[in-house]
């Protein structure tokens, strides 16, 4: 796998409905979302694999993130363009207190 080429310490985690597969195989963990029978009616487009696929991957984010402490100034940082980089921008920083806040009155003073 290229990935074990440029980074043999890397773990692989494949999200997989074919345990016998070449990336089963080379993984080091296996989420078998189960053989599932697709949707579409000309069984050419992967419909239900990739809904359990991202279910999965979303699961794993998640609480990923709770494990992290990751916060929304965090998720601003990765993600300044757009609504939600905006939404989590503006949020972060109302809750963080400004300079001002932290500083005894005495050590500043603003001009008027």
């Amino acid at each position: 796998m290229l990935s074990r080429a440029l980074h043999a310490d890397v773990k692989v985690v494949a999200i997989t409905g074919k345990v016998n597969s070449l990336l089963a195989e080379e993984a080091d963990v296996v989420l078998h979302t189960g053989d599932s029978e697709e949707i579409c009616p000309l069984g050419l487009t992967p419909t239900v694999s990739t809904t359990l696929m991202t279910v999965i991957g979303d699961i794993i984010v998640v609480e990923l993130m709770k494990k992290i402490g990751f916060t929304k100034k965090e998720y601003s940082k990765r993600h300044h363009s757009g609504y939600l980089g905006q939404k989590s921008k503006a949020e972060a920083n109302q809750s963080m207190p400004s300079l001002l806040d932290t500083l005894p009155p005495d050590d500043y003073q603003l001009d008027n």
